[in-house]
């Protein structure tokens, strides 16, 4: 143990040397006065680097977009309870999406929160929905378990968020024990192999089988071996509809959404004799919908052939190996082209652009579902690309995502697929956006409305016919101006109303490095 490791050193100091000892390198920040000695300690740990952001649901959004892309656990620092809970939405949707994040908190002076001053709050009733664990740091000896315990989740084997609770005298207090050692898990991971056998079987007699893939069976490596199964018959491939991430193009299997609806998803997966599960749980509606259950499908007719994170790769492979299937291949890419489209701009027509121009090895953040959901239909004929969608279904994920994903891959482009709507729940991700020159191109779907609850409404019926009711589901009146306000920020954008313009400034946005904004005119 060296001498570094047991020196007299301030709390903030020693958890911040743990952190980076557990190969934690990236805090997302918004702090405030009782974090002030855990920025200060921020000085003498240049191993975690602090990244600046305006609201507290960018810095949580961006944590989970880092570990999406690195699979690397990022710290997030907020101040309080109110802070925390600006924060919680993306938590939420990081917590669906198995992201692992350290979650600092700071807090009052221990021997101030008697007092109940105007800040106080009940921060671990806040915390504990989205966290797999609440530790708080009232001494020295509480923070050094805590700190231990909270890396031991976030680098073990079921990771999550960690959440911590630092007082302000915690991240000063004298320390001079040595640094918290964590091992990062490196298990095997594992599947059910009597269901594999199951599977194999059943796929022999012919019987109607639907995969169901979802979390690391839409890693690369698990889908060259589903490669493997293609053109079986009577078996079909398709991916949970909001997994964490996913790969696309370049000769890999194409790989569709399961259906959002119940009114869609339900009827289908009945088509199957069988539903296996690879990494995926079972389907449940989205919302409840009259006439359709909860639980979509047929219980009895699924399998659960591997867990979420646990063993996807060797499922596919045994199953195609049970079937003595050839070797994986990935197939000739035949890439979507764009030529021949016609002026107008619509959902189809841009994201038929962006797939056909969309540059090798990008990450897509695609949260708004105008462009979303037209553009994965395409995702096959694409460069290789990784995506990233809404996992947790809370709105204001998708700029911060995309943030995230950017400061762990600087080297890889970065596009956002964003809807109007959506974008301004956390617009600013922006600002970190152009503070760190992130490698980001931002496309929003403008067409000054919440164009899914429009949907929603005429797919339930429900037809408000007062203007002031109406008015609900629309943001025009003024418009946003997002040529102003991406300039305000610092990102310096375009505004596109034709397929020629929307080629010409993607192509033009791709080639130039640091984030850049195209406003895509929808009718």
């Amino acid at each position: 143990m060296s001498v570094a490791n047991v020196q007299q050193q301030t709390g903030a100091q020693w958890l911040l040397r743990s952190a980076a000892r557990a190969d934690i390198r990236m805090c997302f920040a918004n702090p405030g006065t009782t974090e002030l000695p855990f920025v200060t300690a921020l000085d003498s740990v240049p191993e975690v680097r602090p990244v600046l952001s305006l609201f507290e649901g960018v810095c949580s959004g961006a944590a989970d977009g880092y570990f999406r892309i690195s699979r690397k656990p990022a710290m997030v620092l907020t101040h309080l309870g109110p802070g925390f809970a600006n924060s919680i939405a993306n938590f939420h949707n990081a917590r669906r999406a198995r992201s692992a994040i350290f979650n600092v908190i700071g807090d009052h002076m221990t021997w101030h929160l008697a007092a109940d001053a105007p800040l106080a709050s009940d921060i671990n009733s806040l915390a504990s929905p989205v966290s797999a664990g609440v530790w708080r740091a009232n001494s020295a000896e509480a923070l050094q378990r805590g700190t231990l315990a909270a890396l031991g989740q976030v680098r073990g084997k079921k990771a999550g968020i960690a959440t911590l609770i630092l007082p302000m005298d915690m991240q000063s207090v004298p320390i001079s024990a040595p640094l918290a050692d964590v091992v990062v898990n490196s298990s095997k991971d594992m599947h059910n192999q009597q269901a594999v056998e199951e599977l194999a079987a059943r796929i022999r007699k012919n019987e109607r089988v639907l995969l169901l893939l979802g979390d690391d069976a839409l890693a690369e490596k698990a889908l060259l071996q589903a490669s493997r199964l293609v053109g079986l018959p009577q078996l079909e491939l398709i991916g949970e509809t909001f997994p964490a991430t996913s790969e696309h193009g370049g000769g890999l299997p194409a790989i569709r959404r399961f259906p959002y609806l119940a009114e869609q998803a339900h009827p289908y997966l009945l088509e199957f004799d069988c539903v296996a599960l690879v990494g995926a749980k079972p389907p449940v509606a989205f919302f409840g919908s009259e006439g359709y259950p909860s639980f979509l499908g047929d219980p009895a007719r699924m399998i659960t052939v591997s867990e979420p994170g646990s063993g996807g790769l060797d499922a596919l492979e045994r199953l195609a190996d049970a079937l003595k299937r050839p070797a994986p291949f990935l197939a000739t890419p035949d890439r979507i082209s764009d030529a021949g489209l016609a002026e107008d701009l619509t959902p189809a027509t841009a994201s038929q652009v962006i797939a056909a121009h969309l540059p090798e090895n990008a990450v897509v953040s695609a949260e708004g579902g105008t462009l979303g959901f037209p553009f994965n239909q395409l995702a096959y004929g694409a460069a290789r690309h990784t995506t990233m969608v809404l996992t947790g279904g809370a709105i204001g994920q998708g700029l911060p995502c995309a943030f995230g994903a950017s400061m762990a891959v600087p080297d890889r482009k970065v596009v956002a697929l964003q809807s109007d709507g959506s974008a301004l729940f956390t617009p600013q991700a922006l600002w970190s956006m152009a503070r760190e020159s992130a490698n980001v191109v931002v496309l929003i779907a403008s067409n000054q409305r919440y164009q899914v609850l429009q949907n929603e409404m005429k797919r339930t019926g429900n037809l408000p016919q007062a203007p002031a009711v109406q008015n609900l589901l629309s943001i025009s009146g003024p418009n946003v101006d997002w040529q102003a306000l991406s300039a305000s920020f610092g990102v310096p954008s375009k505004r596109v109303a034709s397929v020629s313009d929307l080629r010409r400034t993607f192509q033009a946005a791709i080639a130039e490095p640091g984030p850049r904004l195209i406003e895509v005119m929808l009718p």
